[in-house]
């Protein structure tokens, strides 16, 4: 009866130091944090359509429109910055060269350079500046928007020719 006694001693022992260690172990469970990040900034909404009397225009605004569907990113910028060059283009079609940049081109150092391109015009004016600037917050990187910024300032302060 000793030897039973001890080895139920053993046992008890053994299944009390389990549940010890269970116990002091613990498990740590975490279902969710009460902090949560900032939402992110709503894109800005998608510009109206652009309507132009003069037929040139609107074959011009037709090709934006093509160079938009085009598959290669690369060939979207080239297509774009060649329309982005020519004269007489008027405002409306400028913004909607600006607002078909934004949206089409998805590599942001091309979309970067045709802006350039549109803010080296020397038909610049306030509805195409209000177009770039306006959706700054589609280029990703601070410091393209800072650039695109820094460009725009330059156009207004540099001397105009006489």
């Amino acid at each position: 009866m000793l030897r039973t006694g001890s080895i139920m001693k053993q046992m008890l022992s053994l299944l009390g130091m389990i549940a010890l260690t269970a116990g002091l172990t613990g498990c740590v469970v975490s279902i969710g944090s009460r902090v949560q990040p900032p939402p992110p900034a709503p894109a800005p909404p998608l510009p109206p359509p652009v309507v132009v009397a003069d037929p040139g225009q609107a074959a011009t605004l037709a090709e934006i429109d093509a160079a938009a569907q085009l598959n290669l990113d690369s060939a979207k910028a080239q297509a774009l910055g060649q329309i982005a060059e020519r004269p007489a283009l008027s405002p409306p079609v400028l913004v909607h060269l600006v607002n078909v940049s934004y949206r089409a081109i998805s590599l942001e150092s091309s979309k970067v350079q045709v802006l350039k391109q549109v803010i080296a015009r020397p038909d610049f004016c306030d509805p195409v500046r209000n177009a770039i600037v306006s959706q700054l917050t589609l280029l990703s990187l601070d410091s393209n928007r800072q650039y695109m910024l820094h460009q725009i300032n330059a156009r207004l302060t540099a001397p105009r020719p006489q």
